[in-house]
């Protein structure tokens, strides 16, 4: 399975945990607002487009891992399911969580809905349908959890993004760039 970029952009509020995690360049840090802001890879037009030949995409930084993959291959849904995973793999991050994670995913123009209380670096994974050929979807996902770097306590933000289509019908088509981001950020004393 080839690894296919689709960016990551780090929004870091607070010395601490920048040490935590390592320095972020001037150009990449954003001023903090509660929330991931969308970097410009995501408002980009850009997508993963499963195919025969492409039935897989995986993703994989310091900060987090994101798979899925839909069958198109033999017997096969007509609704193309979509097994999705995503797992916050930094042990730097892991190191300073100090409680569960509550993760929320929403997708398919809001008609999908997921929400789990896991720990931290816990595999979380769910499916996505039914999706229509040729349509463009987004997939974006949140785990808030309460973090503490230097005696200082905080909550972490950390999300994924990801934009598909779906063609069962395109023959060996290579996949087009995936333009979305991993995106975090921590927010301390509120």
């Amino acid at each position: 399975m080839r690894m296919h970029s689709f960016g990551r952009t780090a929004l870091i509020t607070g010395t601490a945990l920048t040490m935590a995690l390592g320095t972020v360049s001037a150009a990449s840090a954003a001023p903090a607002a509660g929330r991931p802001e969308r970097s410009s890879a995501t408002r980009a037009a850009h997508y993963f487009v499963f195919t025969k030949s492409h039935q897989g995409f995986a993703y994989r930084d310091r900060i987090g891992a994101f798979h899925a993959q839909v069958r198109l291959t033999g017997r096969y849904s007509r609704q193309y399911p979509m097994p999705w995973s995503f797992q916050i793999t930094s042990k730097k991050l892991r190191a300073i969580a100090r409680g569960r994670a509550v993760c929320t995913a929403t997708g398919l123009n809001g008609h999908y809905h997921d929400r789990h209380v896991i720990p931290v670096g816990y595999v979380w994974h769910s499916t996505v349908k039914p999706h229509r050929v040729r349509k463009v979807y987004a997939l974006s996902g949140t785990c808030t959890f309460p973090v503490q770097v230097d005696g200082r306590p905080g909550r972490a933000y950390v999300g994924f993004a990801f934009h598909y289509a779906i063609n069962p019908d395109s023959r060996g088509a290579s996949p087009k760039t995936a333009g979305s981001a991993v995106t975090t950020t921590v927010r301390f004393g509120r």
